[in-house]
């Protein structure tokens, strides 16, 4: 059967896709249990221009051990099954006997999966969930969580001002809510973020610092 002619597997999936445009969000998380271990699930959407495993793939995911947040796989999920690199790397990491990786494991896998995608944005995480997904938001320096300063992004050659991106928008919303909810209506300013502690500034310093320029 062509995946043209599949039916929708992941029935929510398309909920949540529309509900992350509508809200302006490019990822999501959710929990996920499987073989009596817990899961936190960071699902991304793709740049535009970035290049794609499949034309189905919709978004990319990650699942992390909720045990060790450093511990994760990779892999895409279309509006049927989720797809990773390796049979190896998956039966390694959710602890498969790899004599069963083949299609029925990975489609009993998505079935059981499909349960738990989320039909909508939900805005509001933990704070284990927030770390994970201002690490992943932007897609540059994971360890740039540190918010310094917001800066205004200057004007295209038209003489209009740059605009700031989706990814900077959700980053800083989801680590800096509150310095967020103070400029965000200004999409000239965008958020700057180190992967140093130490140059950390806390929402007065940096609104008085801002202040100071504006």
């Amino acid at each position: 059967m062509s995946d043209l002619k599949k039916e929708i597997r992941f029935k929510n999936l398309p909920l949540l896709l529309k509900d992350m445009e509508i809200k302006k969000w490019v990822i999501d998380s959710f929990f996920f249990p499987y073989k009596n271990k817990n899961y936190i699930v960071i699902l991304k959407l793709y740049r535009e221009n970035e290049k794609r495993p499949s034309k189905y793939a919709k978004a990319t995911v990650e699942f992390i051990k909720q045990e060790n947040v450093n511990v994760s796989i990779k892999g895409y999920i279309d509006f049927y099954n989720v797809h990773f690199d390796s049979a190896y790397e998956f039966c390694e990491f959710f602890s498969v006997e790899k004599g069963n990786a083949n299609r029925d494991l990975f489609e009993d896998f998505s079935a059981i999966f499909s349960r738990y995608i989320p039909s909508e944005k939900v805005i509001v995480k933990s704070s284990e969930e927030r770390l994970l997904i201002g690490r992943r938001t932007e897609g540059n320096n994971p360890n740039a969580i540190y918010c310094f300063d917001v800066r205004r992004n200057g004007k295209k050659e038209d003489g209009t001002p740059n605009g700031r991106s989706v990814e900077n928008s959700n980053k800083a919303e989801i680590l800096r809510p509150d310095l967020y909810k103070r400029y965000f209506s200004d999409t000239n300013l965008s958020f700057f973020f180190s992967d140093d502690p130490t140059e950390e500034r806390t929402d007065r310093e940096i609104i008085e610092s801002f202040a100071k320029r504006k």
